[in-house]
């Protein structure tokens, strides 16, 4: 066996047979320069557990997390447990391509400054169809919300120099997070020239919106990376993204006092041409009216 160069970080939470053909994808890799960590979040989930206690492998260490704690600080402990120079999280429902290893390990050789490395996703499941991300990110795709994927294969010295995944940000966008951070340090990825991940579709015991809080985390971004937004236009931008998408995601859950209040902020950071937006800010349907009152008589109570 060759010496290990990139550890496959897989966390799981409920994945059930699902995680089985995971890391049997990892098993028939072309390139054998990896080793592996399995990080369970604390779960309930019976199948996922017996899968986690069955896989067992030369090149394979495992952890139980004792309680759940998110995906991101699960994420975080697999980084920990890396002893090499990159690292590639991988979730327990998806699964790498043969030559995932062998595409990514290629890119960091030829590109030394690379903090990171990634290309286009394959998507399966219920959909099947394959999308390509662009070889470069601008400071203005991060603003409207296009940043390269979470499941990239980072260099461990990227990861602790940023300190890892936020725990602010512990149950959605801490890779948005942080890739804002690597941009901020002037740190950017590579491209590895095809398809080096597959994306499952259709596990829907596994939410991965988090739209009716967008705003909140929009606004977490912005008060840790002051430098990527000291240009006012790009924060005021930025900010008012965060509210138009979680106003969407109130209304359309039926939190219509929510989505006015957002909308009419979205409104003030300058969306003004967006009439969704102004309809949602100044229309109190009847369901919002009964629903606030409502409320307000159980508070009474």
């Amino acid at each position: 066996m060759n010496t290990p160069l990139i550890t496959i970080g897989i966390t799981c939470h409920s994945e059930g047979d699902w995680l089985r053909e995971c890391w049997e994808s990892v098993l028939v890799q072309t390139d054998d320069r990896w080793e592996a960590v399995l990080v369970m979040d604390g779960t309930s989930h019976e199948r996922t557990r017996e899968v986690f206690s069955q896989l067992q492998h030369p090149k394979l260490r495992k952890c139980a997390m004792p309680s759940n704690m998110g995906p991101y600080p699960t994420r975080n402990k697999a980084f920990e447990m890396t002893n090499t120079p990159y690292h590639f999280y991988l979730d327990g429902d998806d699964q790498l391509p043969a030559d995932a290893v062998s595409k990514i390990l290629k890119t960091f050789e030829e590109s030394p400054e690379a903090g990171f490395a990634y290309g286009d996703i394959q998507y399966f499941g219920a959909v099947d169809s394959v999308r390509q991300c662009p070889a470069e990110y601008s400071a203005n795709d991060f603003v409207e919300g296009w940043h390269p994927p979470g499941s990239c294969a980072y260099r461990k010295s990227l990861w602790e120099m940023l300190g890892g995944f936020t725990d602010k940000l512990a149950r959605g966008s801490a890779d948005y997070d942080f890739h804002i951070g690597a941009l901020e340090a002037g740190i950017r990825g590579r491209h590895c020239g095809g398809v080096y991940y597959r994306c499952r579709k259709g596990h829907t015991s596994v939410s991965k919106s988090h739209g009716p809080n967008r705003h909140e985390k929009h606004e977490i971004m912005v008060r840790r990376h002051p430098v990527f937004f000291s240009d006012p236009r790009r924060r005021r931008r930025f900010l008012a993204l965060g509210y138009k998408r979680a106003a969407y995601a109130n209304h359309v859950a039926g939190h219509l006092r929510k989505a006015s209040q957002l909308s009419r902020l979205a409104l003030k950071h300058g969306l003004v041409n967006d009439p969704k937006l102004w309809v949602m800010a100044v229309r109190r349907t009847q369901r919002s009216e009964v629903g606030d009152q409502r409320s307000e008589a159980r508070c009474e109570n």
